[in-house]
């Protein structure tokens, strides 16, 4: 029988620990005690050891995905039955399948929290891409609404941005229909792509939103991230050591929650830590470190779940000259301290309003200023002028702008103040539009 999550992140945790040790004896300033030598005689243990950690290591995935959210072949099945059918050597098919890969290729960089009302042209077959960054210890949580338009499957997928092409891109998660929304966490701070497309001749318009939540709740009740009042890597010891997590303040007293579903690996006194409770957060392959409580309010072994109580705050150990305070640490296998801020951090989710008349999406357009920029939208892009009366289609709104393309196929963000309606109907260059 295989071993258990559980098992398997304590196997992976005590080898690196003993892996990580030199010839001088290294010890965890809080946890225990362990001495271990290096030597002609366990040389060879030590490199099997490295062996088992890099093979368990390489099991774990870059994201932490929910079976509901799990990548789907969805869109690749759908793009091998339009070849199947030979609708690859038809304009129309040839469109839809460069529209795909477009859409990852170059994408539009955007900052969440992100929100766009936008359409897509069942005439005109046409993909989105969004690149954003997301960081570790947040919840990427994209919220798709599909308003109205033709019936059929809108593919959602998210993918790793990495240097390859876009065949190369890992993808990591796809929408759930059932659920209307995707979402995924990242194990280190990395770049995703959002590609949005709907089937061939399908379309209407839709809303997407982007936005990212913190993975652990508080672990002070009634208290947040205000009441951090000492940082991760600030000094400590007359510099002889840095602080390897935050300090909440908050009075004696006050009930320490658990931040994780998890199970209690320690409770126990430490030197510098006082009175102790450790959790392991099985899912995320990290230990999280309560010092300086005031009550233990948990046992070993016990199972937890987020705002469960397991203590109180005090100021045992080091901390008895500091007022009551919790230090709150996570550890990833080896001991190696991580930065609890953007576990903790909430994050704006409320993305900015959208200005734009958001019945004109999906409508023909004119520049009505000379020397209008249509904004960068990649890294590699550079922004160019407009003509006045420069011709364009209105693909969707966000925030302040029009994200617009042009005849030539070019797309970009253009403010939402310099177009003005046309009756006038705009062709789009035959890399974009699929019409014969």
């Amino acid at each position: 029988m295989p071993p258990s999550t559980e098992m398997r992140y304590f196997l992976k945790h005590d080898l690196l620990e003993k892996v990580s040790m030199s010839q001088d004896t290294l010890t965890h300033p809080r946890f225990h005690r362990m001495p271990f030598t290096l030597n002609r005689g366990n040389i060879a243990m030590t490199l099997l050891l490295l062996a088992v950690v890099l093979v368990l290591g390489s099991c774990r995935t870059r994201e932490i995905v929910e079976e509901a959210y799990e990548p789907s072949a969805s869109h690749e099945e759908y793009r091998r039955s339009l070849m199947a059918m030979e609708l690859d050597d038809t304009a129309l098919g040839r469109a839809w399948l460069s529209q795909a890969d477009a859409a990852l290729e170059a994408p539009h960089t955007i900052s969440i929290p992100f929100q766009e009302i936008a359409h897509f042209e069942p005439s005109r077959p046409e993909a989105v891409g969004f690149r954003f960054e997301a960081l570790r210890g947040q919840r990427i949580e994209i919220l798709l609404e599909i308003e109205d338009g033709e019936q059929g499957k809108m593919f959602a997928d998210v993918f790793r941005a990495e240097e390859g092409g876009a065949n190369a891109l890992p993808q990591v998660a796809s929408y759930s229909d059932e659920l209307n929304r995707l979402e995924f966490e990242p194990r280190r701070d990395s770049e995703y792509i959002l590609r949005l497309q709907p089937e061939l001749l399908r379309g209407g318009r839709y809303s997407v939103r982007i936005q990212s939540v913190p993975v652990m709740s508080f672990p002070v009740q009634d208290h947040g991230i205000r009441h951090i009042w000492s940082f991760f890597g600030d000094s400590r010891g007359g510099g002889t050591r840095v602080h390897e997590g935050v300090d909440v303040f908050a009075p004696r007293g006050t009930p320490v929650l658990s931040s994780v579903y998890g199970t209690v690996r320690n409770v126990g006194t430490r030197d510098l830590g006082g009175l102790v409770v450790s959790i392991t957060d099985e899912e995320r392959g990290l230990v999280l470190y309560y010092a300086h409580l005031e009550e233990q309010l948990t046992q070993r072994g016990a199972r937890v779940a987020p705002g469960d109580i397991i203590g109180t705050v005090g100021n045992t150990g080091n901390a008895i000259t500091t007022p009551p305070h919790l230090h709150f640490g996570i550890y990833e296998p080896g001991w190696r301290a991580i930065d609890p801020w953007n576990f903790l951090y909430e994050f704006d989710t409320e993305p900015p309003a959208i200005a734009g008349a958001t019945n004109k999406i999906g409508g023909a357009a004119r520049v009505a200023v000379e020397g209008v920029s249509l904004m960068k939208t990649t890294p590699e892009a550079q922004a160019f002028s407009l003509s006045y009366d420069t011709p364009v289609v209105i693909l969707g709104a966000s925030a302040a702008s029009y994200r617009v393309v042009l005849q030539d196929g070019r797309t970009g963000y253009i403010p939402v103040g310099v177009l003005e309606a046309t009756d006038e109907p705009v062709r789009i260059a035959q890399a974009f539009n699929a019409e014969p």
